[in-house]
């Protein structure tokens, strides 16, 4: 796909803020970064679950699912890869439970709206919309990781606001709220759509778009201890003990 500076969605803004270097590296440039076994394992639970949804909604078939999707990509070790395999079943063990219980309808998975904003295009991909009894919907995005502030304020948040927008404006679905679904800690957060400032969203995103078509690249060496071309960038600073990536930072 061509590269459109003038295209943005949440990661492109979140990798921008964190680095404008390392913006460039991952879609201009297209260096791909390289797997850890958090990341490897995030791809095959959400996978497993967009295969689920589509395919079954039987819970007692989820973990066959699991086996099938599973990527083994970005492990040191069989033993390395075997312990997350175990940490990944754990995690859709509790999510086969809470689907026993569950009383919306799972309308589509990893569905992608598109928005015109002036001469921007917003996109966006959510893992999961669910159709609520009452008509309203929900928009899910699963998180992976264990290393995340459950406390933070979540309407806050680029990522669900720009899909709460994204479902108001591409899909017109005015009732409904956005979600978090903490899957290694069995937990959601919510905030209804309305919650969300769009306004305000929306003026944040075009203003990192503008220095995006800018070309201003300059580098953030304060995220270097985290970025995943640390090893390849000239322009990271790190220390001398952490010259490669750390293989069990869940993110």
């Amino acid at each position: 796909m061509q590269y459109d500076p003038h295209e943005l969605n949440y990661s492109k803004i979140k990798t921008y803020r964190e680095c404008p270097l390392a913006y460039k590296y991952k879609y201009v440039d297209g260096k791909r970064e390289g797997l850890v076994p958090a990341s490897s394992l995030g791809v095959s639970i959400h996978r497993t679950l967009e295969e689920y949804h589509h395919s079954s909604n039987d819970p007692s078939e989820l973990l066959e699912y699991y086996d099938d999707c599973w990527l083994g990509a970005g492990y040191a070790s069989a033993g390395e890869q075997m312990e997350w395999y175990l940490k990944g079943k754990k995690m859709l063990e509790t999510y086969q439970e809470r689907e026993y219980e569950r009383k919306t309808t799972v309308d589509s998975t990893e569905r992608e709206f598109i928005f015109q904003e002036g001469e921007w295009t917003f996109r966006g991909k959510i893992d999961r919309i669910d159709k609520h009894p009452d008509g309203s919907w929900e928009v899910i995005d699963y998180k992976t990781g264990t290393d995340v502030d459950l406390e933070a304020a979540i309407t806050d948040s680029l990522q669900l606001g720009i899909y709460a927008v994204g479902a108001r404006r591409a899909w017109h679905m005015q009732q409904g709220k956005a979600t978090f679904y903490f899957v290694a800690f069995d937990k959601t957060i919510s905030a209804p759509f309305e919650a969300f400032d769009e306004q305000k969203l929306i003026d944040t995103f075009i203003e990192t778009g503008k220095k995006i078509v800018a070309e201003d690249y300059t580098p953030n060496t304060n995220s270097c201890a985290v970025c995943p071309f640390r090893t390849r960038c000239p322009a990271a600073v790190l220390p001398v003990e952490d010259s490669t990536p750390e293989r069990s930072k869940e993110v």
